[in-house]
């Protein structure tokens, strides 16, 4: 049976990306994993940037919502 993929989170995706900082400025990785380590770490990062900017857009509407005049009571 196959293993359902936990739900993407975007602390544990910053988590992530900061565990490959520290793996790349230690220096000890060879060359290639350093490549594959940073491709990692920046497709989370664009997981993240994506996250933040539909965040962002529901936070505006939100704020858009309340600026609007409600109308009086008939």
């Amino acid at each position: 049976m196959a293993k359902a993929k936990p739900a993407w989170s975007y602390e544990t995706a910053i988590a992530e990306v900061e565990q490959v900082v520290q793996q790349l400025e230690s220096g000890e990785l060879p060359l290639a994993e350093v490549l594959e380590q940073f491709q990692q770490a920046s497709q989370r990062l664009q997981q993240c940037d994506r996250f933040l900017r539909d965040k962002q857009a529901e936070l505006d509407l939100l704020i858009e919502s309340l600026d609007e005049p409600s109308e009086p009571p008939q």
